[in-house]
């Protein structure tokens, strides 16, 4: 069965946040992001200190928490593994704002209904890929199929910051040790 997720390129990530801007432009978000960058210091750096940057959003779990909390039945999850919110049947009432293991939903300030990354569904019916990989300058996003043969070398965790597995997150992190980037600002 087919399961898109989303591939971070740790090593590629500039923490620039064109991503983020981006899919506030695209969904019209003024208040918060569906899309967030997140720096840690990289402890296993043995040559000092460094950080690397991904870039989050929902995760579309194999199994999410958020869809049989809600009273509405107004979260679903697509043959592709996308996970949408119907704004029509969402009533407001948050709890799959709280039930979310990765803080990925919010209330829309403005509609009083919960959002969340739909993966650029609308975008992807069209043939376009998400708005975020498209904006991304270095490449460091990709939409993949995390069930495909193919993509089972890419890790399920990130060094240094807790994923909750018990949903199953359909994210990927790829990370080279030996292709270190380095830039230099004068």
């Amino acid at each position: 069965m087919k399961q898109l997720g989303f591939l971070v390129h740790i090593e590629k990530c500039l923490g620039c946040r064109s991503c983020e801007f981006s899919c506030k432009n695209e969904h019209g978000q003024e208040e918060s992001f569906r899309r967030n960058i997140h720096s840690l210091e990289d402890e296993e750096n043995k040559m000092g200190h460094s950080f690397h940057h991904f870039s989050m959003a929902c995760n579309h779990c194999e199994s999410p928490a958020c869809m049989p909390v809600c009273p509405e039945g107004a979260i679903k999850k697509k043959p592709n593994g996308i996970v949408i919110i119907d704004k029509a049947k969402c009533s407001g009432c948050g709890k799959c704002v709280t039930s979310c293991p990765f803080d990925a939903i919010k209330m829309n300030p403005f509609t009083a209904k919960a959002d969340k990354c739909d993966m650029c569904y609308d975008r992807q019916m069209q043939g376009k890929t998400t708005i975020c990989v498209s904006a991304c300058p270095v490449k460091a996003l990709e939409i993949i199929d995390i069930n495909d043969p193919m993509n089972t070398d890419y890790d399920k965790s990130i060094y240094g910051f807790e994923m909750k597995k018990i949903t199953n997150p359909s994210i990927r992190f790829h990370k080279k040790n030996d292709d270190i980037q380095h830039f230099w600002c004068r």
